[in-house]
């Protein structure tokens, strides 16, 4: 068997066995303290190794990529992504409860690095900090309130489906958590394919204020559609769905500055293995009740510089481009890895 086909299949059942089994995850641990973490870079020239001159993939042109490694084993299983709107300073959630902080050092228009990174573990409503993995499963991140990462945070959490609205004190830590009033239905979402994407209609944007929020993968009632919710800023909500295509799962979702929705999927197949895809879906087809398609701007498989993609992140840089920032979940595993990857969005 050539290598690369061996390392993919090896990598394939590792990540089975890390999604299936919880690979490796660290304990909750009962610390409030904000603390530093050292995490090191190196850089993913390429996005598909076999033409590494190539730039443009689909509607998105590769602008560069790290892989990221720490000793501190609280480093991993990151599952949301949020980014300021200057594009320099990151909020990525674990799946075990855990927020980090970081500066995103850039070399030219590609990233060079994390620094001032720290971490402190989500809390309950109560001010605790987030326990088992049950409740601390947390999937998604998204900025609220127009002023990038200095204002609140939303957090989503399957398994145990909520959304919490998170407040910072003084100090910059956390210092309030509030439930987020979410339809009833998403208690009855799947255990472990729950609520999996966030993304905040931003303001001047068709439907502005509303959460849009998606589920991992289609419903038992509606088979071949992914459920779906936007819920509007005095409350109100409305059921939508996401045509699930080619076996791609939703992991997670970021708006546009004109109101259309980023989505970011996975599909995992143990022959095969991890692939991602990311899908635009525009705020006109948003606002119908018909099933939601949209348009694929990239797809790739283990042929290129992917892993098992879950957080995106939208900003604009100082040329005006938008840019789409992606991270991987290592699910705590040494076989996998965790990437952080920049592409400008070609039409935005």
């Amino acid at each position: 068997m050539h290598g690369r086909a061996s390392a993919a299949i090896a990598a394939a059942l590792s990540l089975a066995l890390s999604l299936a089994l919880s690979f490796g995850q660290p304990a909750a641990g009962p610390a409030r303290a904000e603390e530093a973490v050292t995490v090191r870079a190196a850089p993913v020239a390429s996005f598909d190794p076999q033409h590494a001159d190539q730039a443009v993939f689909g509607g998105l042109r590769y602008l560069g990529g790290l892989q990221l490694d720490s000793s501190d084993k609280r480093f991993g299983g990151l599952s949301g992504l949020e980014i300021s709107p200057d594009g320099h300073r990151l909020m990525m959630v674990s799946d075990v409860g855990d927020l980090f902080s970081a500066t995103l050092d850039h070399a030219g228009r590609a990233p060079a690095g994390l620094s001032q990174v720290t971490v402190e573990r989500l809390i309950d409503e109560d001010g605790a900090p987030l326990g088992a993995k049950f409740g601390a499963d947390a999937e998604a991140l998204r900025a609220v309130g127009g002023n990038g990462l200095t204002n609140d945070v939303m957090v989503a959490f399957e398994r145990d489906n909520r959304v919490l609205r998170y407040s910072f004190g003084p100090d910059g830590r956390l210092a309030r958590a509030s439930p987020v009033a979410m339809p009833a239905a998403i208690a009855d979402l799947p255990y472990n394919q729950g609520l999996e994407a966030l993304a905040v209609i931003p303001p001047g944007a068709p439907g502005a204020g509303s959460l849009v929020a998606l589920a991992e993968s289609e419903s038992t009632a509606r088979p071949g559609t992914i459920p779906g919710w936007v819920i509007a800023p005095d409350g109100s909500s409305r059921e939508i769905g996401l045509i699930r295509d080619g076996d791609f799962n939703v992991t997670d979702a970021v708006a546009l500055a004109n109101g259309d929705v980023i989505v970011l999927e996975r599909r995992f197949n143990v022959l095969t293995g991890v692939a991602m895809r990311v899908r635009r879906i525009s705020a006109a087809e948003l606002a119908r009740e018909e099933p939601i398609s949209g348009v694929v701007l990239l797809a790739a498989g283990m042929a290129y510089a992917v892993d098992n993609m879950e957080g995106i992140a939208v900003h604009t840089d100082e040329a005006g481009r938008t840019v789409l920032s992606i991270i991987s979940d290592d699910n705590f595993n040494t076989l996998q890895r965790t990437l952080l990857l920049q592409f400008e969005l070609l039409d935005p």
